[in-house]
């Protein structure tokens, strides 16, 4: 009778650890992480878990990064700091790497990037239909502007830059006025389908092998191609990308596929996915809504609000 008695205690028990293990997880607050059934408290800007925490709501061991080597941007739970960007090349550092900080590169003087996520920085020049070609005074995206180009270019130039400053004011001013009529109008509704929440805490399941895959499968499917390789190089090097790339040159499912894994070796399975949904939210907006929607849909991740 006493065997029988203790058995049912120990049922009993089990079935409470089971039913408060959701609720352990959804309690940890928005500056902690989940970790083996502890909530953790984030290292700071600078630093990553060296040792997770050994009790719920502690911090555990933060060591910090290596200086122009790695670095982690905000409070984190990461058991490594992020790689730090190396600017190729043809083009020059406008900031360094710091502990909080990735490094910022811009191209060289002369040369500029058609948009964000280009491989190579080009030449600026203009061709004429005398076949000469006149180089610009460009260094990135937003910066070329055309050099001195001779006195007869600037016969017919400068009438044509008037009209057209004129043309332009006159445009703005309609625009402005009209805006200003239809202000009550254009609220929150033009822009509903474009603004994202950021979640006070994201939260991914254990995740099996195929269960990873389908979520690998979500983020090749949903991210598009023109963006991947920026949300790659937030972790990747760019060797690796083509590496990668020259092994399966035929092969985007599978390009995608290997990159992900690396993210998922680099950081494990939990952590690939928040960071990987970290970096999109900031690249790609429309992106990551998308993507965070369809990881929802599958019970991949819940987003989970913060207790007061």
């Amino acid at each position: 009778m006493g065997a029988v008695m203790g058995a049912g205690r120990a049922v009993g028990l089990l079935l409470v650890v089971l039913l408060t293990m959701p609720r352990a997880r959804a309690n940890c607050g928005q500056s902690e992480y989940f970790h083996q059934g502890l909530c953790c408290v984030f290292c700071e800007a600078g630093t990553f878990v060296a040792d997770h925490c050994s009790a719920s709501h502690l911090k555990g061991k933060c060591d910090p990064c290596k200086e122009g080597k790695g670095f982690t941007a905000h409070a984190n739970g990461l058991e490594g700091c992020l790689p730090c960007r190396q600017c190729r090349e043809d083009q020059i550092t406008l900031r360094p790497c710091t502990l909080t900080q990735n490094a910022e590169c811009k191209c060289k003087q002369g040369y500029f990037c058609d948009d964000e996520g280009c491989e190579i920085c080009q030449r600026a020049s203009q061709r004429y239909p005398d076949g000469k070609e006149v180089l610009l005074n460009s260094t990135d995206t937003a910066d070329r502007g055309l050099i001195n180009q001779g006195k007869e270019a600037l016969v017919w130039f400068i009438p044509v830059l008037l009209l057209s400053g004129l043309g332009l004011l006159v445009l703005v001013a309609v625009v402005v006025k009209k805006l200003k009529c239809n202000k009550a109008a254009s609220t929150d509704k033009d822009v509903e389908g474009y603004l994202i929440q950021e979640p006070s805490q994201i939260t991914v399941k254990d995740l099996s092998q195929s269960e990873l895959r389908e979520a690998f499968d979500v983020f090749t499917k949903e991210v598009p191609p023109q963006q991947w390789k920026r949300l790659m190089r937030t972790l990747l090097q760019e060797n690796e990308i083509d590496k990668i790339i020259s092994k399966f040159p035929d092969n985007r499912e599978e390009q995608s596929y290997q990159m992900l894994l690396i993210w998922k070796n680099r950081l494990g399975k939990k952590q690939c996915i928040i960071y990987l949904l970290d970096a999109l939210r900031h690249i790609d907006p429309k992106a990551y809504s998308s993507v965070s929607n369809a990881l929802k849909s599958i019970n991949i991740i819940s987003k989970v609000e913060a207790e007061d």
